[in-house]
């Protein structure tokens, strides 16, 4: 018994609502029904309906539904409630209350639409399932595209990749990837990742299918999302972001996506020369940070600081695998020795599968067949797919301000968002240097910069070189 894409979401809604596993899958069995006019409306409705059918079912052409979405289209099923769509050139806004409409002239970014699906799709849920808002209700929800700095000047921005990796090949990176698909976006990307893709990984990674578990997934994904880059060359590297440099010598920037905050940190003291990075906090939350050495402003260890309780995850794991919490914290994937321990306390399980299978897969196998060794080991949860998603879109753009100017321009390096409440124009910040930092507080990191760089004066942040494609 493996933890399938729907047990994902009940256990997630579980732990978010403090509610037992049968009453998430009762409050889950939902329906949508989305009812869209022609031409952007009918795009805005396929995104929607990718975005919210990992989640909650889509309803079929006939039938009552529990909520039906109105997009520039008057209401056409029998629903229990429904929420209306307004489409205009500059946002997206979503109301209890007819009517539904999308304004003349309207054409949307292809990541205009990424953005504003995705929180259309949080309101759906919202609406249909009890308790889930993280933020007070607000009717009308409204997403304003130059609030999030997610301009058509921005995102048509020509963008040129080379000596790029994109670190993890999960959620969020299949969000930034399908968000970038519509950049004007050429060159060459490196996709890293040591880990397998995993039997929910299809659930909220939209480049993944059922044929893709066991297989890796820096391959799949760059197999699968080819055909969406005929200008830009992916290429897989099944390993750490750590042996890549090693191999290198140097990597000017890094798309950092991976899930863990220890492993922000060890990606920054790679020595990158910039860095652009997306995080979910569970369901909740959406960070983004980026930088371009030098500078003045916060790091990629600055944002993820270490905190008391952020081995949490990997207790949970070694207490349930029988093993060292320093085991676990020794590499995202397990080694001979490791594989050895864990067969003393669970010897049923296959030797040859073990090594090279990621600790938090293993794990999430044998929650699912109830097999741990403790009753207190919380599971590793997944974001629903629409968090994920927004998370890689936020990403992508970050990537076209970098590109265009506009994020030295205003010199912010910081992002904190809710996927639950509408984008504020404080949501952009500046994040200063931690002076206490782990990296860039200590007096040799400055010498460690300057044997990697040696073309760098790292005195202020003035460095606007981009790489040549």
């Amino acid at each position: 018994m493996t933890i399938t894409p729907a047990q994902e979401n009940e256990r997630t809604l579980a732990r978010l609502l403090g509610i037992g596993e049968d009453e998430a899958t009762a409050r889950l069995a939902r329906t949508v029904s989305i009812t869209a006019g022609s031409g952007v409306a009918a795009l805005f409705a396929d995104e929607l309906a990718d975005q919210l059918e990992r989640t909650i079912t889509i309803a079929g052409d006939t039938g009552p539904c529990d909520i039906e979405v109105v997009i520039d289209a008057d209401p056409a099923r029998q629903a229990s409630k429904r929420v209306f769509v307004t489409l205009d050139p500059n946002s997206v806004s979503v109301s209890n209350a007819a009517p539904s409409r999308v304004a003349p002239g309207t054409t949307l970014h292809g990541i205009q639409t990424t953005i504003g699906a995705c929180y259309v799709a949080s309101v759906v849920l919202a609406r249909v399932i009890d308790g889930i808002e993280h933020a007070p209700p607000t009717d009308p929800f409204v997403v304003r595209y130059d609030t999030l700095g997610a301009t058509k000047s921005v995102l048509e921005t020509p963008v040129c990749l080379s000596d790029t990796a994109l670190v993890g090949a999960g959620g969020v990176a299949n969000g930034f990837l399908r968000a970038a698909r519509h950049l004007n976006i050429r060159g060459e990307l490196t996709i890293i990742d040591p880990k397998a893709v995993g039997e929910g990984n299809p659930n909220r990674c939209h480049y993944f299918s059922g044929g893709d578990v066991d297989h890796a997934k820096a391959e799949r994904l760059c197999a699968n999302a080819q055909n969406d880059f005929p200008r830009l060359k992916l290429v897989p590297i099944v390993g750490t972001f750590g042996q890549y440099v090693k191999d290198m010598g140097r990597v000017r920037r890094a798309i950092t996506t991976v899930d863990s905050r220890p492993a922000r940190r060890s990606i920054q003291k790679e020595l990158p020369l910039e860095i652009l990075d997306a995080s979910t906090t569970d369901v909740s939350e959406i960070v983004v940070h980026s930088h371009r050495q030098p500078t003045s402003g916060a790091c990629l260890a600055c944002i993820y600081k270490h905190v008391p309780d952020e081995l949490a995850r990997e207790r949970d794991i070694a207490s349930g695998l029988g093993i060292e919490v320093e085991d676990v914290t020794s590499g995202a994937l397990i080694n001979e020795a490791v594989a050895e321990k864990i067969l003393s306390k669970h010897p049923q399980l296959d030797r040859g599968g073990l090594v090279g299978t990621a600790f938090d897969s293993l794990f999430k196998q044998l929650c699912a067949k109830q097999a741990l060794l403790s009753p207190t080991g919380a599971q590793v949860f997944a974001p629903f797919t629409f968090v994920s998603s927004l998370a890689g879109a936020l990403l992508a753009l970050e990537l076209a301000r970098f590109e265009s100017g506009v994020r030295f321009e205003d010199g912010t390096n910081y992002l904190f968002a809710s996927p639950w409440a509408p984008p504020h124009t404080r949501l952009r910040r500046y994040r200063a240097r931690e002076v206490d930092c782990d990296f860039c507080g200590r007096p040799e990191t400055e010498l460690a910069w300057a044997a990697v760089w040696p073309e760098l004066k790292l005195m202020e942040d003035r460095c606007t070189a981009k790489p040549p494609c």
